[in-house]
């Protein structure tokens, strides 16, 4: 029991340490001088322009190797497919076949149903012009359902770039305010801590049909943040 008491203790204090590291981490980063710390947080919106879908391909027969030979049939008209409405082979990623016994459970008991074949096919469409032709194409493929269609920015990097100017922004009209306030002025950074985030993909999963046609999408933004903790001295 005093073990276990102990035990519980032990786990508290460390869970109050890990949670008073990020004020210990601020207060390492301080200086003796008059200074104001400032939050800033800068956005930046826009549409995705990069889809990934994940396919998957799997048959159920007596024998693998019948099972391998219709999933390899159904996987080279999905190739033909994407290929035909141009998606190029540096877009595609097939991946290894898996083979596994496949069984089901009758009146309490395991039965084998048959060997079990699947393959995953990873498509990168870079012009979401093309996505309803792109899924029409696999329907026609014999594809019936996706796994999650991810939307995507190509260009994340310059993104990231602007909502970080964004927040350099933020942080220096905060920073003047609160110095004016009190009679100060801004006499330049002593420290800064930067954490980001990246685009909110959007993830779905899409049930397809022979009655699906290549309509337009209808997206909405993405956000990309960067958001800054930075310590400024005053005069």
């Amino acid at each position: 029991m005093k073990n276990r008491v102990a035990s519980i203790l032990g786990r508290q204090v460390a869970f109050a340490l890990c949670a008073l590291l990020p004020m210990f981490a601020v207060a390492a980063t301080l200086p003796d001088s008059p200074h104001v710390v400032v939050a800033a947080l800068g956005e930046v919106e826009a549409l995705p322009d990069i889809a990934k879908l994940q396919l998957q391909i799997s048959e159920t027969r007596d024998t693998a190797v019948d099972a391998k030979d219709r999933v390899d049939e159904r996987t080279a008209r999905v190739l033909t497919a994407v290929r035909e409405q141009g998606v190029p082979d540096a877009d595609i990623r097939a991946s290894q076949i898996r083979i596994y016994p496949d069984y089901e459970w009758q009146d309490g008991k395991r039965m084998l149903r048959g060997q079990r074949v699947e393959r995953s096919i990873d498509l990168t469409l870079t012009d979401l012009s093309r996505y309803g032709a792109v899924l029409d194409g696999l329907v026609q493929a014999g594809i019936t359902e996706l796994g999650n269609v991810s939307f995507d920015l190509s260009n994340r990097d310059e993104l990231m770039a602007q909502a970080v100017q964004a927040a350099m922004a933020n942080a220096n009209a905060k920073a003047a305010t609160l110095a004016a306030g009190f009679g100060r002025r801004v006499a330049g950074v002593y420290h800064i801590d930067e954490g980001s985030s990246g685009p909110i993909r959007q993830e779905r999963m899409v049930m397809m049909d022979a009655k699906m046609s290549a309509a337009p999408m209808l997206l909405g933004k993405e956000t990309v943040s960067a958001s800054l903790n930075v310590v400024f001295l005053l005069k």
